[in-house]
C-alpha cells in the first residue's frame, strides 16, 4: 500500500461525489482510476475508488491534480483521513 495523501478538505464540484485537497502534482504516467482506502481519523476505513482529475493549467508549471471520490459525501471523508492504494488492484 502507498499513502497518496491526507485530505485537509473535501468537497462537492461539478460531478459527481467529491475531490479532495491538497491537490498534487500529477506525473505524466499517474493512473487516472485507483482503488483505494479510506483510513479515517475515527479509525473506520473505506474502500472506494477514486479518480484523478488533472487541470490543464498554462505556464511552465507542470499541471496539478485533485483526486475525485465519486460515490462519497463531504461527510464520508472528514479532514485528517489518510488516502491508500489498495494492495490487491491495479491501476487503469
Amino acid at each position: 500500500m502507498e499513502k497518496l495523501l491526507v485530505v485537509e478538505e473535501a468537497f462537492v464540484a461539478r460531478g459527481r461525489g467529491v475531490l479532495l485537497l491538497p491537490r498534487f502534482t500529477a506525473g505524466p504516467h499517474s493512473p487516472t482510476k485507483l482503488a483505494v482506502v479510506l483510513r479515517r481519523p475515527d479509525g473506520t476505513e473505506l474502500e472506494t475508488v477514486a479518480t484523478t482529475e488533472t487541470s490543464h493549467v498554462r505556464g511552465a508549471l507542470a499541471p496539478w491534480a485533485m483526486y475525485r471520490l465519486a460515490e462519497l459525501t463531504p461527510d464520508d471523508v472528514p479532514p485528517g483521513t489518510e488516502l491508500w492504494t489498495r494492495d490487491d488492484a491495479g491501476t487503469e
